[in-house]
């Protein structure tokens, strides 16, 4: 048998009942920032945005706009190998593989993201194994006031042509089984 208990309720009184002073408290919170703001402006907080931003604070390890990194020839890191297709939980990521000129590794013919059902997880990023997609632009999806200036079809739909990039801050990786063997293979064509 499930027992109960009862609670005594305290009896508010009068100036309780009415919640005058709660009402004052908060009126005073409100005035104190009203006037803060209309006497001294320069300590208003608020941003607006999206037609001002303020600088990410510190080192913030934001997930952000998609990239394909590139090698130091301009060529994709990306091997085609659809891992990032595969662990994709919200399956945004469509790309068609094609033979390079050389045979020794595939690369991207179509690699598209939809942008409308990704999700922002990263799982993509920790699936390549060469280390190709990142997800470390600044570039907040959505996050500038022309919302569709880089998409195609006035959609959120990233190709080929706006994922692969480098930044300017980025020096070239040399690391992964693919991108050794094509870097070695670029520098023996060089020879």
């Amino acid at each position: 048998m499930i027992r109960t208990k009862k609670l005594d309720e305290k009896k508010l009184n009068f100036w309780e009942s009415i919640y005058i002073v709660e009402i004052v408290k908060g009126l005073v919170v409100t005035m104190r920032h009203f006037f803060i703001n209309l006497f001294f402006p320069s300590r208003i907080i608020t941003v607006s945005y999206p037609e001002e931003n303020l600088p990410l604070i510190g080192n913030a390890k934001l997930k952000s706009l998609h990239r394909i990194k590139l090698r130091k020839d301009g060529s994709p890191k990306c091997v085609a190998c659809m891992m990032c297709a595969t662990i994709c939980p919200s399956k945004c990521i469509y790309i068609e593989a094609d033979e390079t000129e050389n045979y020794v590794e595939k690369y991207p013919k179509v690699f598209n993201i939809d942008m409308s059902k990704c999700v922002m997880c990263g799982l993509c990023v920790e699936a390549c194994p060469e280390d190709a997609i990142s997800m470390d632009t600044g570039e907040i999806v959505g996050g500038s006031y022309d919302r569709f200036r880089n998409y195609k079809n006035g959609g959120l739909f990233l190709t080929k042509n706006e994922l692969f990039r480098h930044l300017p801050h980025e020096t070239i990786s040399k690391s992964g089984a693919a991108n050794r063997l094509a870097n070695k293979y670029l520098e023996d064509k060089n020879d």
